[in-house]
């Protein structure tokens, strides 16, 4: 019996064997390393090229983002898997490709942290070039110009966009165009930039293309956020995470009344231009919208309709009745642009911001009787808690959306907040960057209409209903240890990731810093002050 169960035993571990030979192998990454003496041999037999032709590095194939000016090629690896991943480093063009060092060997969370540039030399028949290798532990998004143009006049890009981890579709590519935004924000020598993705047809005609980057949304339209007022690089990203967990979907429709976004290190012509958020606009799309010509052919009286607030202005009815202050923009009135694939020129267009600026004109009764009749109360309450919470002052009278919906047969209103890198203790300056850190608005309100008054006159109950709803938001998200631990994992990421190194080395006047202790201290404090602030009217 000893004798069947020995043999059936040496059976099962001859299999087990087999099985394991015939499993991938965990190879990690693969390239050419050599001696100090044939590096040595390399530079004493052949020629260093000045002029050394383009060429590209690739990694399993893919080719990657590139910066000429340092020589240097960049290649996204997990933060989260200290395990190396799987692929081969090669070149193109006839280009072989000789590490000086088995950089697989070291700890390669390490590596990235340090933002070690790793040397390696580049051979095309009898001349040499030293380029690097670095090991970024965020996304990449490269583009460069091409000779195509749309029909408008716009240069096309070639745009990758590299994930992290080396997986199965990995690599994103398509064509872009790209032109710059912003407002203030265009003064900056780091400029944002829109990208609106594009394919070429067989017949050679361009057209737009939807691609799902980095998980965000799948669509056509991105925006690029060179964050560069926010000396932390954090604050957007980080208040814009903490509106989707609170208030992004409180609404009937079940939509992102919100945006998401994610790090990305940005290649631009084979020039590295730092860290950037990729995000995209709010806009029909993501709140579930028709389109305006969509509603008008259909025959729709009640046209909804978004307003983006881009400059500070109080609410004047007049603004939204009168005469335009500009015949020549018909898309903007008292602080807002109407957006849109359609702009009728006539004053139907305004109606929803004319009732909103007639209702804060009118006396305080008047205004707590029509306020929940005509914008959705609970949706007001959170962007004004919200503001509160993050101290976001840059949104007191701008920086917000007004989206019209329609309800009962006419128009109801949401509040929709953008641009957050103001917060967390970042105030308005008149300086280079329009930005600076002071903790002495922490006991500052921000003065958010209509939310302000809505809780001030109790409208509708909105005292109460800010009170509850602030209560359940500081026993989660809005909870001290919570925001803090939220800035701090933001912060971790960009330092862990090397991406912080290279953001103060490529802008050196750009005011980035790793210290994050004011902005911490805002949140501590801050927060505080919000609990005693809103238990005040229900004194």
């Amino acid at each position: 019996m000893r004798k069947w169960l020995l043999a059936g035993s040496m059976v099962a571990l001859v299999l087990v064997g087999l099985f394991c030979l015939l499993l991938p192998g965990e190879k990690g990454i693969e390239c050419q390393v050599i001696s100090e003496k044939k590096a040595q041999s390399i530079e004493q037999r052949l020629s260093p090229a000045s002029d050394f032709a383009p060429f590209h590095l690739l990694f399993a194939g893919e080719k990657l983002a590139y910066d000429s000016a340092g020589k240097t090629f960049f290649l996204p690896l997990s933060l989260q898997d200290s395990m190396w991943e799987n692929g081969q480093i090669t070149a193109d063009d006839g280009v072989s490709v000789f590490f000086t060092e088995d950089f697989t060997k070291r700890d390669k969370c390490s590596l990235i942290k340090d933002n070690y540039a790793i040397p390696f030399y580049a051979v095309r028949g009898q001349s040499y070039e030293i380029c690097y290798l670095k090991l970024t532990g965020l996304p990449m998004l490269s583009f460069a110009g091409t000779d195509l143009v749309t029909e408008s006049g716009e240069v096309l890009y070639e745009l990758a966009l590299y994930d992290t981890g080396g997986k199965t579709d990995w690599v994103t590519r398509c064509l872009t165009t790209s032109r710059l935004r912003g407002n203030t924000s265009l003064s900056y020598e780091k400029k944002s930039l829109r990208l609106n993705l594009k394919k070429q047809k067989k017949d050679g005609s361009i057209t737009k293309e939807n691609k799902n980057l980095l998980g965000l949304r799948e669509d056509d339209d991105w925006i690029l956020n060179s964050l560069y007022a926010d000396d932390t690089r954090l604050r957007d990203k980080l208040a814009l995470d903490l509106w989707q967990e609170t208030g992004a979907y409180d609404n009937p429709y079940g939509k992102n009344f919100g945006v998401t976004g994610e790090y990305v290190e940005v290649c631009i012509n084979d020039s590295y231009a730092g860290l950037y958020l990729l995000t995209y606009p709010v806009d029909r799309k993501q709140l579930g919208m028709e389109a305006v010509s969509a509603q008008i052919s259909s025959g729709e009286e009640i046209v909804e309709r978004i307003y983006k607030k881009k400059y500070t202005a109080a609410w004047k009815q007049s603004d939204f009745t009168g005469p335009l202050a500009d015949p020549a923009m018909p898309d903007f009135r008292g602080g807002f642009f109407l957006k849109g694939d359609t702009v009728l020129g006539d004053l139907t267009e305004w109606e929803p911001l004319a009732r909103m600026a007639a209702c804060m004109e009118a006396d305080d009764a008047s205004f707590a009787e029509t306020l929940p009749k005509i914008t959705d109360l609970g949706n007001l309450v959170d962007n004004w808690l919200f503001f509160q919470a993050i101290g976001g002052f840059d949104n007191e009278n701008k920086n917000v959306y007004y989206v019209a919906r329609r309800k009962d047969g006419d128009y109801f209103g949401y509040f929709v907040p953008w641009d957050l890198n103001i917060s967390f203790g970042a105030v308005y300056a008149d300086n280079a960057y329009y930005c600076e850190e002071t903790l002495r608005e922490i006991e500052t309100p921000v003065r958010f209409e209509p939310g302000m008054r809505a809780v001030s006159l109790n409208a509708g109950g909105a005292a109460g209903l800010a009170a509850e709803t602030w209560e359940k938001w500081r026993t989660d998200v809005f909870s001290t240890e919570h925001v803090l631990d939220r800035a701090q994992k933001l912060h971790d990421r960009l330092t862990a990731s090397g991406a912080m190194a290279r953001e103060q080395q490529r802008w050196p006047d750009g005011n980035a810093t790793e210290d994050i202790s004011l902005l911490k201290t805002f949140i501590s404090e801050r927060l505080a002050f919000v609990d005693r602030y809103v238990e005040s009217f229900l004194e």
